[in-house]
């Protein structure tokens, strides 16, 4: 029996110990090593213990944070950070363990690895409006296709405008700045707004660009009864469906894509049907918030980004190479420069980099080239458009 016992504490040793060291997966936190220390009163090891850990712990989130912040948002928004986040470490410390610890002289050192949820501590730095600040405050179109159909689909009312509001209200909410749909409405041609929904994703960027918006959100929206009134009552049972993909302007390119359902049960079929698309984009509206947040997020954090550069005047290559040189050689941040083109004066870049496209723009127009000089004249978080003009013009 003892032998059994001996069995069975191994296998649990062993299968603690691929738990534990098992891989993170991707939505795993972050892992931060971070030292944290507290002085020693009246010779009391115990609690000088115990504040150090919780010190080192406020420093792991500090770090977390510092990586989804720039250095200006974080001083400049310090105190809030400290009151709204810093003070509440133990929401975003997953776990952790202590790596070493001792008292010198009268302070108590303790070193730990801890792991943050990043996932938790972005919401919070969503809510507070400081992971837009990294991303120019973002403006937003919502054009949205909507229709309310009777039994069998039988009736259509177009004009209900569920879908733009429930969204608009939402990412207004989230921090987004939004182009009033009415306004775009009242100033987008019928055939424009139908390509823009039959999925023209070149349309909907160029007209996102109009009104100053990074990203275009288009879909259609529609609700049916589904099948009659609920036996022995006059209530009814509508369901909804969503359909939506997010554009960015600089690129035309699709960056999230998704779908929602909504049921309600109402009396009145357009009343319901507006109710169960409301609930739909509720949903949706939460989901691609997420989606657009963590996008950004990934390019605040570090990891390089894909920047276009269009270059047009080039009298010569040679100006093209010089321009390539200064990018790949000289330009901090620069992972890759990638040629796309180079046709009648006009070069199109593809540029890797860990930053924004004002730096690369600022780089470009402050840097002298030997007969000529680069005028910036549009610049996106995602593309840039500058002029070659040859000295002495």
């Amino acid at each position: 029996m003892k032998y059994f016992g001996k069995i069975i504490l191994i296998a649990v040793a062993v299968l603690s110990f691929f738990v534990y060291f098992q891989p993170a997966s991707s939505d795993a936190g972050e892992i931060i090593v971070a030292e944290g220390m507290a002085a020693i009163i009246g010779g009391n090891n115990v609690i000088a213990r115990d504040k150090a850990i919780d010190d080192a712990l406020r420093k792991a989130v500090e770090q977390a944070v510092g990586t989804l912040v720039s250095s200006d948002t974080m001083s400049e928004n310090y105190k809030v950070i400290h009151d709204k986040v810093l003070a509440q470490t133990t929401g975003y410390i997953e776990r952790y363990k202590i790596l070493s610890e001792r008292p010198e002289g009268d302070i108590y050192k303790v070193r730990v690895q801890a792991e943050v949820g990043k996932a938790n501590l972005m919401d919070d730095l969503r809510a507070l409006g400081l992971l837009h600040v990294l991303v120019e405050k973002p403006k937003v179109m919502i054009i949205m296709e909507e229709k309310v159909g009777g039994l069998y689909g039988t009736t259509g009312f177009e004009s209900v405008g569920q879908a733009e509001s429930t969204m608009m209200e939402k990412f207004i909410n989230a921090g987004f700045n939004v182009v009033d749909p009415d306004t775009v409405k009242a100033n987008i041609t019928r055939d424009k707004a139908l390509r823009i929904l039959e999925g023209d994703n070149a349309a909907a960027a160029a007209e996102g660009l109009k009104y100053g918006a990074q990203v275009v959100i288009s879909g259609k929206a529609f609700s049916k009864n589904a099948g009659g009134k609920l036996y022995g009552t006059n209530m009814q049972s509508l369901q909804a469906t969503l359909q939506a993909r997010v554009i960015r302007t600089d690129t035309a390119k699709v960056i999230a894509s998704k779908s929602a359902q909504g049921a309600q049960v109402h009396i009145d079929e357009l009343q319901g049907g507006a109710l169960a698309i409301k609930e739909a984009s509720e949903k949706m509206s939460d989901e691609l918030i997420a989606m657009i947040v963590k996008q950004w997020s990934g390019e605040v954090y570090g990891r390089s980004q894909e920047i276009t550069v269009m270059i047009s005047g080039l009298v010569s290559y040679r100006h093209l190479a010089a321009i390539k040189k200064l990018l790949e050689k000289e330009t901090q941040g620069v992972k890759a420069v990638h040629q796309r083109s180079f046709t009648g004066g006009i070069a199109e870049l593809a540029i890797d980099y860990g930053g924004k496209s004002t730096n690369i723009a600022d780089e470009l127009a402050s840097r002298k080239f030997t007969g000529f000089r680069l005028e910036p004249t549009n610049v996106t978080p995602h593309r840039i458009d500058v002029k070659a003009i040859l000295e002495g013009k």
